[in-house]
């Protein structure tokens, strides 16, 4: 992309998911080459290595409900890290063409402060976002890497070099591998440590940026949708000839056409991915719930802290999903109204015909959906909670007897 066509409006918005999104060669705008290729295989290789590591330690015979269900989180990440990046690199010229869509529409509002003040809105919105999310997770993965550091670090200084054996060690990984931690040296510990990091860095950040990255581009279709229905409102406020009348509306009507395209590739971009996600989710809100209570009864007050933080994430990642889900909807359902609203009786007949077609077409609003199996705003997140509730309950009572 050209240096006229990046400024600096396109790179607040933009550049920080250039940056995370390029590392793993996932950014719709890059050139695709051998390298980023390479890039983009080794974060999937990286992710689906996690699996045997969680695998030797749900199949080892010292297993409970409460490392069992850490376990399937990791398991759960990395399904779904996968997903997230055979998603985006795999609609790479959708969204190629919603990007540069993005950047077409900052570019042609240089002089328009109402629409330019309508999309730094948006904008300031998913920037904020974007920052939450990644702040978050990084603070949480320097948190739990110092700690597993600090206590392996523990047992080599502050324990009996005479009682010390390498055999019998019990190092402590970052991604649990069951009777492993037993079996190796220090120097091997080391290795598998720095491997590991790697591969959990890797998971959070594209967990992160790619949530992020679906919010911004649909906030910024929810922006642009506003910006249309102000238009809509305002076309025939003022007299006018019908050859203008007529000019304006078909205007408005292929800006219209054009913002579905923009839905549509997010929609067969993302469905799939909304579907496994959501649903996954669902189950582990279900299960890390069930962990608070099994931890609480135990008096581990520090595995509780760790599950509420980790429940917190999930929680976070739903409302991205189904509050920008919403925010498209409600945006797209305005045309409608603003079509309505305008003053249609001022029109030419033949174009009040027109405006009918128009108002039917845009009844139909924008809404994503998880796989074309539901649509996903407000209500689903309801849904969510709800099903988990339920599934912690029944679990509850299963345990109990």
């Amino acid at each position: 992309m050209s240096a006229e066509r990046w400024n600096d409006d396109i790179a607040y918005v933009f550049s920080t998911h250039r940056i995370f999104l390029g590392i793993y060669g996932l950014w719709p705008l890059q050139t695709s080459t051998l390298f980023t290729k390479i890039r983009w295989g080794f974060s999937i290789i990286a992710q689906i290595m996690i699996i045997p590591f969680v695998l030797l330690d749900l199949t080892s015979s010292k297993q409970n409900a409460d490392t069992g269900i850490e376990d399937i989180l990791y398991f759960v990440s990395a399904i779904l890290g996968i997903i997230k990046n055979m998603c985006i690199g795999l609609s790479k010229k959708k969204l190629n063409i919603n990007i540069n869509g993005a950047i077409d529409d900052w570019l042609s509002v240089k002089d328009d402060k109402e629409t330019r003040k309508i999309m730094k809105k948006y904008a300031y919105r998913a920037r904020v976002l974007t920052l939450m999310l990644l702040y978050s997770a990084g603070g949480c993965f320097s948190i739990y890497v110092s700690v597993i550091i600090f206590i392996n670090l523990k047992q080599i200084f502050f324990t009996d070099s005479n009682l010390l054996d390498a055999n019998t060690t019990n190092w402590i990984l970052l991604i649990p591998c069951g009777p492993l931690s037993k079996s190796i040296t220090g120097s091997q510990y080391v290795i598998i440590l720095a491997i590991q990091i790697v591969q959990t860095s890797i998971i959070c950040t594209v967990q992160c940026v790619v949530d992020s990255f679906f919010f911004n581009v649909t906030v910024h279709l929810a922006g642009q949708l506003e910006v249309l229905r102000n238009k809509f409102q305002t076309f025939a406020n003022e007299p006018n000839t019908d050859a203008n009348y007529r000019k304006k509306f078909i205007g408005l009507v292929n800006r219209h056409s054009q913002l579905m395209e923009y839905y549509q590739n997010l929609e067969d971009s993302f469905n799939l991915f909304i579907l496994i996600q959501l649903v996954m989710v669902t189950i582990m809100l279900a299960l890390l719930g069930l962990r608070v209570n099994l931890c609480l009864k135990e008096n581990n007050h520090i595995e509780v802290a760790k599950s509420s933080l980790v429940l917190n994430y999930l929680l976070m990642e739903s409302l991205v999903l189904t509050y920008g889900g919403d925010f498209l909807q409600r945006e797209s359902e305005g045309i409608f109204y603003a079509l309505y609203a305008t003053s249609w009786f001022t029109l030419p007949s033949a174009l009040m015909k027109d405006l009918n077609f128009a108002m039917m077409r845009s009844s139909i609003p924008f809404r994503f959906t998880g796989g074309k199996f539901f649509y996903v705003n407000r209500e689903t997140m309801m849904y969510i909670l709800k099903t988990a509730a339920s599934y912690i309950s029944v679990l509850r009572i299963a345990l109990t007897k």
